[in-house]
């Protein structure tokens, strides 16, 4: 018998820069070293070696054959492998079992692992490569050969490695027997050429042979494109004759006759395994598409992750994670920490949740279960603009802090390390379905490069047009506290005439004049502030000014002479400015040591009339005429005239405000129509993306929510529900029409909308502020969902958003953040949200095809997830205790991918339906 597989982990782990280890804390470096479950090897599965006589571009001294000649062999072939980057061999010679010894342990000396095995020929002529077990005996894959009908004297014609003689066994009898207890896997060897399946076989025995299931993987020369239409047909399921189960995996592994050869593209296949082994290549071959990229295929490109986690203190106390770049799955019991783990993340990010139930879920986890003064460390790789790692940490309860990879702390926030990194906790995806707002926020994430740009302008004029409604707010009220005073004015200029009727004015001329003085002495000093306020402006701008260049920093670039004058341009400004500055300082403070002194002294000379004027007084006071009073008069007279320009003054800045703000309502609003054309397009490419599943569209009804909310605080006991349907019923789809309709008043109200006349009477009444509020409230546009419901294979059955159950709703969402970016998607149990016929039938081919480009991470206790997303990293959590003396451990044993024994087990034993519904899943699925 073959050696039965041992299953032991081949670490695959990124290489860390001296910085990282040099400067991060040890458990991170400890955590990014452990295992992240499958990763893609480069394998060349069909090797020979210079037992077969045709083997060319090898040189030795030794005599061939020897054992000195087979390591001068096994070196020259472990040097090739490491200078290409080889990782994984199969060692396929016609007949023989030579040189695997020799071989295996020489390239084992440098990590690259041996897949032993031969090559056969059928007694059909088909040929057939034959691997087993790393660590398989070469003794018994020898007496195998022998069993194959192949005994060691009659393997060959015409001497040792020529002319390989046939077996006597059929195809299907090799496969049989080769693969039993799946001991070792066959692949149909260069089946588009001579002597393989395709080629060698007449249709009836070609049909049977191809569709069998235990054929798993075909070698092919070169890309699937190239193979021709009719073979092209065959392997793509085309043809019914031919159309199986379970797709055949298609790899490279063209024959290697000289050691030049490996560095061919057709000579060798990226293979995702958690580690080589017979069960990780049997899991890769019945699920290629997941598993298997020819050199050929343009690989996946590069994207933000999350590399690793690690905890210091509270529930998961020592426990750390080595996430994999595509598909994870936490798994584990109730109470294990799967939603510990999930919370972490979104704490260490400073991601808020969405809803006020996940909100409270959150904080109890935080305070309950991560506890105070847990530490929890995130090492995250940004791609763009160039590859590099940041660590962020955060201790409960305090803020997080990011780091680079010299392990300088930076001032800047984890979001702006992961932009648009999404995380949700248990149901706040079926939050998101019920709200149609969060939904618009999906739709944004589809929009092109000019619609963020346009966004960013929208943004500024909302801004603008809120500084402008301050703005004319308090020239507004400057005005009406103007036009207050001048109103006086009518009243004051009267009294003052009859008291000239009277002849007052000639005998208090005097007094009359100095009340003038006294108002432009006021208004000269009351002048002084803003002059002072300008100046304090003028010192900050150029305390911020620019200083002089680097010389030498400049003198590199190719217009350094530009840039110079530039630099002297600008110092000659600061220069001339502060010299101004300075002198408009001196003057200013000589001017208020002027009118400081010019007041005194006319307050003097005021003083020396007092007494003639206190006797003109007198002497009017026994005319029975109060002077007093006139003079009071003749001040305030002299302190409303100016006034007059003021308010002259107010009104052209209310009227230039105005005008800015009709030229800002005008931008704004081309802003919203342009960014709803964006949207359309936006919506158009969901049901492009989603094509037969969902479909998407936006149209021009507003979500009112904002617009009645703002209504209820500025008109008491407003019957809201009225006057919502209302507007809803007339389909308001122009704020702008309704601002200007309530512009007009109450008739004009209840003539569009028919409102009652208390309701429109309210509108007509809302002040000019409330309408400048209105005016810049954004509503959101309405986002049309729709989900096709019908079973595969059925005419499609779409149906809205409202007419779907809550799992439905919640699979058009996911499928929605499945969508458009290249950052981390975070969920927790999402299949509590889900329709179960839904998940394998919609999410998972979705999921599959995004993995490549997105890193996901479930926490689940449904078996698709992992099984049918075929998840490249699986992390098994296990609680002991309870209370807050509980806690839980990850056993580095039960990590990994479904092609590992231990986390088969897992899985069968923890995901619900156990292994009974693991292996219907496998069955029906062909995964």
């Amino acid at each position: 018998m073959i050696e039965p597989l041992i299953e032991r982990r081949v670490e695959k782990t990124e290489k860390l820069s001296p910085l990282f280890a040099a400067n991060w804390p040890e458990i991170i470096t400890q955590a990014a070293s452990r295992s992240n479950g499958a990763s893609f090897y480069r394998c060349a599965l069909q090797v020979n070696t210079p037992f077969q006589d045709n083997f060319k571009g090898f040189d030795s001294r030794h005599r061939r054959r020897t054992a000195t000649h087979q390591r001068d062999y096994a070196l020259a072939l472990a040097k090739a492998c490491k200078k290409i980057g080889i990782d994984v061999i199969g060692l396929c010679d016609h007949n023989s079992v030579d040189y695997i010894e020799t071989v295996r342990h020489e390239l084992g000396q440098e990590g690259i692992i041996v897949f032993p095995g031969f090559e056969v020929a059928s007694t059909e002529g088909i040929h057939i490569l034959c691997l087993f077990s790393p660590h398989a005996n070469v003794k018994d894959l020898d007496h195998l050969l022998t069993e194959l009908d192949l005994p060691p004297k009659e393997r060959w014609t015409n001497g040792e490695g020529q002319a390989p003689r046939q077996s006597k066994r059929s195809f299907p009898q090799i496969l049989e027997r080769v693969q039993r207890n799946r001991e070792g896997i066959c692949i149909a060897a260069h089946v588009d050429r001579e002597n393989g399946l395709l080629d060698e076989c007449s249709k009836t025995t070609r049909v049977q042979y191809f569709t069998d299931p235990s054929l798993l993987a075909a070698q092919i020369a070169g890309r699937r494109e190239d193979l021709t239409d009719f073979y092209r047909k065959i392997v793509n399921g085309e043809l019914d004759h031919y159309r199986r189960q379970q797709s055949i995996a298609l790899i490279n592994c063209l024959d290697v006759y000289n050691l030049k050869d490996l560095n061919q593209p057709v000579c060798s296949t990226w293979i995702k395994m958690s580690s080589p082994s017979i069960e990780g290549l049997w899991q890769a071959f019945l699920d290629p598409d997941s598993r298997l990229r020819l050199l050929s295929e343009e690989p996946p490109k590069p994207h933000a992750e999350l590399v690793a986690i690690t905890w210091q203190g509270g529930f998961l106390d020592g426990g750390m994670i080595h996430l994999n770049e595509n598909l994870n799955c936490l798994i584990g019991g109730r109470g294990a920490g799967k939603s510990t783990v999930i919370e972490s993340l979104r704490y260490v990010l400073d991601l808020k949740p969405i809803g006020e139930e996940v909100r409270r879920s959150h904080a109890g986890i935080l305070q309950q279960v991560l506890r105070t003064g847990t530490h929890v460390s995130l090492l995250v790789r940004s791609y763009f603009p160039s590859p590099c790692h940041y660590l962020i940490e955060r201790t409960y309860p305090e803020a997080p802090v990011v780091h680079d990879e010299e392990g300088n702390e930076l001032p800047i926030h984890p979001g702006e390390i992961l932009p648009g990194v999404e995380i949700f906790g248990q149901h706040e995806i079926a939050e998101i379905a019920k709200n149609p707002a969060k939904q618009y926020q999906l739709l944004r994430r589809f929009r092109n490069v000019e619609a963020v740009e346009l966004e960013a302008t929208k943004q500024e004029l909302c801004r603008a047009l809120e500084a402008n409604r301050l703005e004319l707010a308090k020239v507004e009220k400057e005005m009406e506290a103007v036009e207050e005073k001048l109103s006086r004015l009518p009243a004051v200029e009267e009294k003052l005439r009859r008291y000239k009727d009277l002849g007052i004015e000639t005998k208090l001329q005097e007094q009359s004049l100095l009340a003038r003085e006294e108002s432009l002495v006021k208004a000269s000093r009351q002048r002084l502030p803003a002059f002072k306020k300008a100046l304090e402006s003028l010192h900050q701008i150029l305390a911020q000014s620019l200083t002089r260049r680097d010389a030498a920093a400049m003198a590199d670039l190719p217009n350094a002479d530009l840039m110079e004058r530039l630099d002297d341009a600008l110092a000659n400004l600061e220069e001339q400015a502060q010299n101004s500055v300075d002198e408009m300082t001196n003057a200013l403070k000589q001017a208020e040591d002027e009118l400081l002194g010019i007041s005194g002294e006319w307050e003097k000379r005021r003083q020396a009339k007092r007494s003639e004027y206190e006797k003109t007084l007198r002497e009017l006071h026994k005319e029975a005429i109060d002077g007093a009073d006139f003079m009071k008069l003749r001040k305030e007279y002299e302190m409303l005239v100016p006034l007059q320009k003021e308010a002259h003054k107010l009104k052209q800045q209310c009227d230039d405000l105005l005008a800015q703000r009709h030229q800002l309502l005008e931008e704004w609003e081309a802003a919203k129509s342009q960014l709803f054309e964006f949207d359309q397009e936006a919506a158009d490419k969901i049901s492009e993306e989603l094509a037969g599943r969902v479909r998407a569209r936006v149209v021009r009804e507003f979500d009112l929510t904002p617009l009645i909310e703002l209504l209820k605080r500025h008109i008491k006991n407003l019957k809201t529900p009225p006057l919502y349907n209302r507007l809803h019923e007339k389909n308001l789809i122009s704020l702008a029409d309704f601002i200007q309709h309530v512009r007009e008043g109450k008739e004009t109200l209840r003539d569009i909308y028919g409102l009652q006349d208390k309701t429109a009477a309210a509108l007509a009444g809302l002040s000019e502020k409330a309408l400048r509020e209105m005016e810049e409230l954004e509503l959101p546009t309405t986002i049309r969902l729709e989900l096709n419901t019908a079973l595969q294979g059925r005419a499609p059955n779409w149906k809205e958003m409202q007419e779907l159950s809550t799992g439905q709703k919640a699979t058009v969402i996911l499928l929605l953040l499945f969508l458009e970016s290249e950052t981390p998607l975070v969920i927790d149990q999402p299949e509590d949200d889900l329709d179960n016929s839904f998940i394998a039938e919609t999410i998972i081919p979705t999921l599959r095809q995004e993995k490549r480009r997105r890193q996901f991470l479930f926490a689940t206790h449904n078996a698709n997830l992992p099984v049918l997303g075929d998840a490249e990293l699986i992390v098994t959590l296990e609680a002991s205790g309870e209370g807050e003396t509980g806690s839980a451990k990850i056993n580095d044993e039960h990590i990994g991918s479904i092609d590992l024994a231990s986390v088969k087990f897992q899985v069968e034993q923890i995901l619900e339906g156990g292994k009974q519904a693991f292996e219907m899943r496998r069955a029906k699925y062909g995964f």
